[in-house]
Parts: C-alpha cells; sequence; structure tokens
C-alpha cells in the first residue's frame, strides 16, 4: 500500500520551493528572543480565506516581506536559514533542491552579491554536512515591471558563481503578459540560465502558451490548467516542457476543490511531465514527502508513478547534462538516504 512507503527516506528532487525569507528570519529571531510578535505559524491561513489571486498576493508575497525589522536583514541571518532550510531539505531525503528567492528587500538592504554570497556559503556548507546539492532561482515579479526584470537577470547572471542557475517568472499572469518580460528573459537564456515561469494557475492555458513562445520557458510552475486545452497537453508531452506541481498550494488557494480532486492525475494520464514540489513548506505546513505521500494516498497512486515524478525533476533541474543522468539514477535507485551518500557532482 501506499501508505507504507516511507516518502522521508527516499531520494527525492524539489524544483519549486521559496525560501520564505522573512518568515524564516521572523523564526530565527523568535529563537534568539529578539521578536515578542506572532510567529510564522500564526500566518498560516485557514484555507477557505484565501481563494484568487487578489488573496494571493497578500498570502504569499506579503508574507515574505515587511514583517520582521530591517536589522534582521543581514548576511549572516541570510546565511543561516538558508542552512536551516537546505537541513531541513535533506533530512526529508532531498539530494538536489532548487531554492527562490524574490530579493527585493534583501537585495536593497544587503545588496545582491552579499545576499547570494551569504545563500552560497550556507549551500556550501549544507553539501558537506549532508550531501544534498542546491541551486538558486533568482525570482522576477510581474507587477515590478521589466525594468526591474531586467535588472534581476543581470544580477542572476553576475552571481552565478554562487550557485544561481535560472530565473523564475512569477505574480499577476492575468495582467501582466509574458510579453513585458521576453527581452529580459532572452538575456538569461542566452546567458545560460534555465527559464520557469508561474503559469496556468490563475490564468488559463492561454499564459502556458505564452510562456513557452513568449520566454522559452523549460518548466512551468504549477500550470494547471492546461488540462483544459488538450492541444496544450500534446504539447508539452511532446516538447517535454515540465510542470511544477504544487498540490497543496493549489488547494490551499482554491485552484483544486481537494487533492482528490487535483488535476494531477489528468495530467499523468495524459504523458504530461510532472513534479511534486511543496512550494512555501512553512506557509503551508508541508514538506516534499507529505506532498508525495498525501498525493498518492489521493490519487491512489503507485510508488512507479510516484518514481516517475521523482525522475521527471531530475531531467528538468537546471544541471548540466551529466548531472541530471546521475541525479536520475540516484532518484530511481530505490536506495535509502538515511545517511548522506555523498554530493552530486560539481
Amino acid at each position: 500500500m501506499i501508505e507504507a512507503i516511507p516518502m522521508r527516506h527516499v531520494p527525492k528532487v524539489e524544483l519549486h520551493l521559496h525560501l520564505e525569507t522573512s518568515l524564516r528570519l521572523r523564526r530565527l529571531a523568535e529563537r534568539r528572543g529578539e521578536d515578542n510578535g506572532q510567529g510564522p505559524a500564526a500566518l498560516i491561513a485557514d484555507p477557505a480565506k484565501f481563494v484568487g489571486y487578489d488573496r494571493l498576493r497578500r498570502l504569499r508575497y506579503a508574507s515574505r516581506a515587511g514583517r520582521v525589522a530591517d536589522a534582521q536583514y543581514t548576511p549572516e541571518n541570510i546565511e543561516a536559514i538558508t542552512y536551516e532550510l537546505l537541513q531541513e531539505a535533506a533530512a526529508g531525503g532531498l539530494r538536489y533542491v532548487e531554492v527562490r528567492v524574490g530579493g527585493r528587500r534583501g537585495f536593497t538592504l544587503i545588496g545582491p552579491r552579499r545576499m547570494l554570497e551569504a545563500m552560497a556559503a550556507a549551500r556550501a556548507r549544507a553539501e558537506s554536512d549532508t550531501g544534498i546539492r542546491t541551486g538558486f532561482l533568482i525570482t522576477i515579479v510581474r507587477e515590478r515591471g521589466p525594468e526591474e526584470a531586467a535588472q534581476r537577470v543581470r544580477e542572476a547572471l553576475d552571481c552565478r558563481d554562487c550557485g544561481v542557475v535560472g530565473v523564475d517568472l512569477a505574480g499577476d499572469e492575468e495582467n501582466y503578459p509574458p510579453a513585458l518580460f521576453a527581452r529580459a528573459l532572452a538575456v538569461a537564456r542566452e546567458g545560460g540560465l534555465g527559464i520557469t515561469a508561474h503559469a496556468g494557475e490563475f490564468a488559463g492555458p492561454s499564459s502556458v502558451w505564452t510562456a513557452i513562445y513568449q520566454l522559452g520557458a523549460q518548466r512551468i510552475g504549477h500550470g494547471i490548467r492546461a488540462v483544459e486545452d488538450p492541444a496544450l497537453l500534446a504539447h508539452l508531452r511532446e516538447h517535454v516542457i515540465t510542470l511544477e506541481i504544487c498540490p497543496s498550494s493549489n488547494v490551499r488557494l482554491g485552484l483544486a476543490p481537494s487533492l482528490t480532486a487535483h488535476p494531477l492525475r489528468r495530467l499523468l494520464d495524459a504523458g504530461v511531465h510532472v513534479t511534486i514540489n511543496s512550494d512555501d513548506p512553512l506557509l503551508l505546513d508541508t514538506d516534499l514527502s507529505r506532498e508525495m505521500e498525501n498525493v498518492a494516498r489521493a490519487l491512489e497512486l503507485t510508488p512507479d508513478q510516484l518514481t516517475a515524478m521523482m525522475a521527471a525533476a531530475a531531467r528538468a533541474a537546471f544541471l548540466p547534462d551529466d548531472d541530471r543522468a546521475q541525479l536520475e539514477r540516484v532518484v530511481t535507485s530505490g536506495a535509502s538516504v538515511d545517511t548522506p551518500s555523498g554530493p552530486m557532482p560539481q
């Protein structure tokens, strides 16, 4: 039975995971006795209250900024929370993870180079201690316009030595079309960065089509509304464009009525390359192991299907070809990760 599979000890890959900077800084401050306010758990909302994009903005983006003092934004604290996240990921069986950072407040207060250097220091420590390997994605928020997008791309390219492997276009997909960001993301693509875009979450299949054709997106964040367009499903399958599905996030935001009614099963049945991700683990009180276990039970997925999704994540990682191939072998081997098995190759 699916319930008997120890997901925490199965080697895994996660491609859609946000640092949740302000929540983690707040938790760090609380542990040090530096903050008397409400903790991160108080920000985890009643699912019924968060439906629709305006509420998503208040929940997702407001929760990541403006809730901690500027003084908490130091390189030392950024390193601490990044290392904490990677430790948690490694303890949950992850062998490779791509962590997204929005960066506006941290980049302003610390500077992009210093912030990413701090994250890179945590990355190196975590790999040495646990064997987990990490790439960073710089998030571009659509509402902030194409000029800031171009600046974020320049920063991402300048900080590739810190482990930046790609950029992520996020935000209001209905009112800020991909064409506004095509030039900036073309620079990123030409510079060798991977491209992923939030699409098919609050907007329909057209947002996925435009992310593919106007941005050259290799992966789609969420993308669940692709099920509404059979031609799009065929295109995703044939062109090996991978969807980063975040089941609890989708249910929490009212995009699927329940896990049992989640379109993941239809996407799999259509042959689309699908991955499972936790999105905002502190905010949603989840992690990748729980996401896999819950989805497996709700949709009656087999162990082979779960392994296939981890293999799809390995193949879609923004890594060199040889490293992706080795990572796929790791996640399909069935080996336990109770103890670190050594770092992935550089």
